[in-house]
């Protein structure tokens, strides 16, 4: 009889629920990745790189500056000042100024006269803008630091709006992208059978959706996640062709970290149609990991299509304790309708 064993942990790339379990776990609590939780935190430091660049001036920003005087002067501070004052705060764990290919950047821009400099600092994801605030300082010019003392006046006043706003929490950036409300929208049951929910959290990513986590009352590596997030495709693809892609990503992760870990991955129960009751069609697929220095792991993984999601269960035991458990907790789930984020990203395909 096969034990509750943790493949999550052994293998943290098992597939999308296995790397929220084993790359998400912080000081015995479960949480996603730092900077994106379902609670609005107070956010003190920002974990994910982010890139810094210089930008043009808006027309809002050059009119409060040209008012009432003289017209002013475009990046009086310098772009390096600027960083070096963001490096000065302790605010960003991993700033990297002008660096390509991050999900956030920051764009400045900066117009000023003598006694007053005004900065623009727009914040986008992946090239899509999710917050912009213009900040000014009246203070003299130091003629021993130059402008840097304006720069670092600027970013600390930018800092407390981005804080107060938690501009880098996944909570914030789901709205501003117009995401799907998984906090409002997703529907999980709080227990079912032997499990108790633990907690529902967002991932950094909107495309990847959300994660709930249950524990079992006296084996604490029997975890079940239930991970929810939107397919990329038209919503009018075959479900077949859309589940089996889904089990087929999975797998190839789970190949290649079991390759790294030196342990032999088998087929328990091949990628296949799986059905509930009549109720819910998707598909199954059960892996087994084994060395000769521990006892043999599992992992079963379910995936299902509602409205424009997918719906994939996650288990760290054999799938002949898992399908009864399955069956039971997939009629009780509800997600949110396509999202106007989704909507949007469909009409370029």
């Amino acid at each position: 009889m096969p034990t509750f064993r943790s493949f999550a942990f052994r293998i943290a790339s098992l597939s999308l629920a296995m790397v929220s379990i084993g790359a998400l776990l912080s000081i015995g609590t479960f949480l996603p990745i730092a900077h994106a939780v379902v609670t609005k935190p107070v956010v003190h430091s920002v974990s994910a790189p982010v890139s810094v660049f210089s930008t043009y001036p808006s027309s809002e920003l050059v009119a409060l500056c040209n008012e009432p005087e003289s017209r002013c002067e475009e990046d009086s501070i310098t772009p390096d000042e600027f960083v070096s004052a963001l490096k000065a705060t302790s605010y960003f764990t991993s700033l990297q100024p002008y660096a390509e290919n991050n999900d956030y950047e920051l764009l400045i821009a900066n117009v000023g006269k003598v006694s007053t400099q005004f900065a623009e600092i727009t914040l986008q994801w992946r090239g899509m803008e999710i917050n912009s605030h213009i900040v000014k300082t009246s203070a003299q010019k130091q003629a021993e630091s130059g402008n840097l003392q304006h720069a670092e006046t600027l970013i600390r006043q930018w800092e407390d709006n981005a804080v107060n706003k938690g501009i880098f929490t996944a909570e914030f950036l789901y709205r501003a992208l117009e995401a799907s409300n998984y906090q409002h929208d997703l529907a999980v049951p709080n227990s079912f059978g032997q499990f108790t929910k633990l907690d529902t959290q967002l991932f950094a990513d909107p495309f990847s959706g959300a994660i709930t986590r249950y524990t079992h009352h006296a084996y604490e590596d029997a975890l079940v996640d239930v991970i929810v997030y939107p397919f990329t495709h038209k919503v009018t693809e075959d479900d077949r062709t859309l589940l089996n892609e889904q089990l087929d990503v999975d797998l190839a992760k789970a190949s290649a970290v079991a390759k790294a870990q030196q342990l032999t991955l088998t087929l328990s129960s091949p990628a296949a149609p799986y059905k509930v009751k009549g109720i819910a069609d998707g598909w199954r697929l059960g892996i087994t990991a084994e060395s000769e220095k521990a006892p043999t792991l599992y992992a079963s993984t379910y995936v299902f299509r509602k409205h424009d999601k997918i719906i994939k269960i996650a288990t760290t035991f054999p799938t002949d304790f898992s399908d009864p458990l399955v069956d039971e907790l997939i009629q009780r789930v509800d997600v949110p309708k396509e999202s106007l984020l989704m909507k949007r990203v469909r009409k370029l395909l």
